[in-house]
């Protein structure tokens, strides 16, 4: 099978920035420009479907059930779909958020654990997100989560620049701030719980949130730096999870990756890249853009001055 490239599917929230289009040269409506983009997930609610190739038009999830091994490689479950990737520009910030973990997605929600991550593709000057509270007081978390100020009031900031690469688990208080154009690697769940939403008069689903808070976790982000097109080939931990792992990889003329009869995600998140494998031909893969590479390609090459996150199962 030759690596997947994938539609992406566009959403426009109510804190979208443009960052999105003006990388990919989208047009887009007066006002509404798509501030998230999500470029692989096999999950029922937005999954993708194959952009050309002989699988043209398919969807991810109808491919994984067809050509399970093929695609996902050894010795995962039947039900496992893919690491999500979502791009994400942010305007204003998002609302403060909780995921659920394995248990109570499926308890409650009949969905799978939300852990996630970001990579920084660049922010603006004193841009911050929340990880983590910045007290263990949960009555005093739920007081200001029932007035819609919690983030305000508890949310840990941390100041972040491109390069930086931030895991967040599921039962971390968090919020991606605003000025903040990032690349979120992540496992298959999508259920998020909104405990502070600045006012904006969403819903908020503060019940469920502190069910689920975990006030001990306050992750820091790794601090990569910025690509530096003449510095040296290099592969730096990005994040790492029992659900997946991410690889910054810088790239100056060829790097050969490995399968290891898993599946693979690239992401390009500076410059351009060309990736081939043994029997699929040469893709482009552009900035903020991601491939999916099917464990049955046993190989791959990325060439370029570039840098790209390489996401897989552990």
């Amino acid at each position: 099978m030759t690596p997947l490239r994938l539609k992406p599917n566009y959403i426009s929230p109510i804190w979208s920035g443009d960052r999105i289009a003006r990388a990919r040269g989208i047009v887009y409506d007066k006002g509404t420009p798509p501030g998230e983009s999500f470029d692989v997930t096999a999950h029922r609610d937005l999954v993708n479907t194959v952009e050309g190739g002989p699988y043209d038009g398919i969807r991810l999830d109808e491919l994984i059930d067809t050509h399970h091994e093929e695609l996902l490689g050894q010795g995962l479950p039947d039900d496992d779909g893919i690491i999500q990737v979502v791009t994400m520009d942010a305007r204003e910030s998002l609302s403060v958020q909780v995921h659920p973990d394995e248990a109570y997605a499926q308890a409650h929600e009949n969905d799978h654990e939300k852990t996630e991550s970001w990579y920084i593709l660049a922010a603006d000057p004193g841009a911050t997100l929340i990880a983590g509270s910045t007290t263990n007081d949960r009555d005093a978390l739920r007081a200001a989560a029932a007035d819609d100020t919690v983030g305000n009031l508890f949310g840990r900031h941390v100041s972040v620049s491109e390069g930086d690469f931030i895991l967040i688990p599921a039962g971390t208080m968090h919020a991606l701030g605003a000025g903040i154009f990032a690349v979120e690697i992540g496992s298959l769940g999508f259920k998020t719980y909104r405990i502070c939403d600045w006012g904006r008069g969403r819903e908020l689903h503060v019940k469920q949130g502190f069910d689920l808070i975990d006030t001990s976790l306050r992750p820091e982000p790794r601090h990569l730096g910025a690509f530096d097109p003449n510095g040296p080939d290099q592969v730096q931990l990005g994040v790492t999870h029992e659900l997946f792992e991410a690889e910054v990889v810088d790239v100056h003329g060829e790097f050969a990756g490995e399968l290891l009869d898993r599946y693979q995600i690239l992401t390009c998140v500076w410059g351009d890249a060309q990736v081939s494998t043994p029997e699929g031909g040469t893709t482009d893969l552009k900035f903020t853009e991601s491939l999916l590479i099917p464990a049955s390609a046993g190989s791959y090459t990325v060439r370029g001055t570039c840098r790209v996150i390489r996401s897989y199962r552990p």
